[in-house]
């Protein structure tokens, strides 16, 4: 089996593996393998189908319970909600 050496790979990247590795009870060799392998799934799969690659759900769930409960804000909810809306990029109805 070939090596590979990852250079120049940003800490926060490498955190999220590890957190990854520690959740999926993984070694983040492991965890890196299974990353890299699912995203050429997904891209391949969507080169095939001629669409835009994206997570699988499960990797997606993952990134979600990875920064719950991590926001921090000064603002109230109300703020919060009327600087997305204000922010939006324009030309698509968008139903809340």
């Amino acid at each position: 089996m070939a090596s590979l050496t990852v250079r120049d790979l940003p800490s926060e990247v490498l955190d999220r593996i590890r957190i990854l590795s520690e959740r999926e009870r993984r070694s983040i060799n492991k965890q890196f393998l299974v990353i890299v392998e699912e995203g050429l799934r997904t891209h391949t799969t969507a080169l095939e189908r001629n669409r835009e690659p994206g997570p699988t759900a499960g990797l997606q769930v993952a990134l979600w319970q990875d920064i719950a409960g991590k926001w921090e804000d000064d603002r109230t909810a109300a703020e919060i909600v009327t600087d997305i809306r204000r922010n939006r990029t324009p030309g698509r109805e968008v139903r809340l």
